[in-house]
């Protein structure tokens, strides 16, 4: 199968701490052959370290490229819907950013746009490539954890100069809802629906400690699902914590989900680990490059996009 030829637009932290060491490990299925960004100079810097052959002025430049098979967009959330009804309308393959949209109502509004596009677009929520998750999930499924009580979702991380992603200027002036915390708190949307399905009931408070993290830093919330269970949630970026960012407890045992591990303890405190070292960002990658080169279908579609972004609105509203 010949290489995923890949037009990049936005060079910013994500593009160089997360992406380039996916495209790297991906070098025989994916190639990025063109970049571009707001700023030219950084277009040209990621692309002498990614070994990029060309940086174009625009993303109407780069969409146009006829070696251009597919478009990553990794833009501030409110610049990325009109992007991608552009991409699919040249009939360009996208990958874009979550969130999906900046809200709910944006998002709905991005998905009629595009309804009648048979171009794929895959909305890049990589912990919907996570295995420790979907090691979590199979557990649930073969009965392991009995049924499913209670849910504790944690998202804690100081967001200070030490973290590169607070030095994004987009990031302090958000067009988005709920800022760090839903840009953030989104993947644990994916979790949580993924594991228990979308509550019938979200009960928030939401708070501001740092002046500099708004509209807000913290925000928690109790959840009631279908099935009876329970659920507590915790965001807060001007915090330390240490743990699991999920745990799930049944009637049988509980499971702890970890970034690249996931443990299951039973009633009498016997312990069984996963751990995995793949790549999460280069999973979603790789499944990409299947979609558009294969006709493999979308494992995350823009309507799961679109529920992720509703629960995390739920909480942070």
């Amino acid at each position: 199968m010949a290489k995923l030829r890949l037009g990049l637009i936005g060079t910013g932290v994500a593009a160089r701490k997360l992406y380039l060491p996916a495209f790297q490990r991906l070098g025989s299925k994916l190639e990025v052959v063109a970049c571009t960004n707001r700023t030219r100079k950084k277009a040209e810097q990621y692309a002498r370290l990614a070994g990029i052959d060309r940086v174009v002025d625009s993303s109407e430049e780069l969409m146009q490229l006829p070696e251009v098979d597919a478009v990553l967009i990794s833009v501030p959330i409110d610049a990325q819907p009109a992007l991608v009804i552009r991409a699919l309308a040249l009939g360009k393959p996208v990958i874009s950013e979550k969130p999906m949209a900046p809200s709910v109502a944006e998002g709905k509004k991005l998905i009629k746009a595009v309804a009648r596009r048979s171009v794929p677009w895959l909305v890049a929520e990589n912990f919907a490539f996570m295995p420790a998750l979907a090691k979590v999930r199979s557990w649930l499924d073969a009965g392991k954890l009995g049924e499913p009580r209670l849910v504790e979702s944690y998202q804690l991380t100081a967001m200070n100069a030490k973290n590169p992603y607070f030095h994004t200027a987009w990031r302090h002036a958000p067009k988005h809802v709920g800022g760090f915390v839903a840009d953030g708190g989104v993947h644990m949307a994916h979790a949580v629906r993924r594991l228990l399905g979308m509550p019938e009931l979200v009960k928030n408070i939401t708070a501001q400690f740092d002046p500099v993290l708004v509209p807000i830093d913290t925000a928690v919330a109790v959840l009631r699902f279908g099935s009876g269970a329970l659920g507590t949630w915790t965001s807060c970026f001007s915090a330390h914590y240490q743990g699991p960012m999920l745990r799930l407890y049944g009637s049988k045992a509980t499971a702890e989900l970890f970034w690249s591990h996931a443990v299951l303890r039973n009633a009498k405190g016997k312990e069984t680990t996963f751990r995995t070292d793949v790549d999460s960002f280069a999973a979603q990658f790789s499944h990409f490059c299947d979609v558009v080169k294969k006709g493999t279908p979308l494992a995350y579609t823009p309507e799961d996009a679109l529920l992720d972004l509703t629960l995390i609105q739920s909480i942070v509203s």
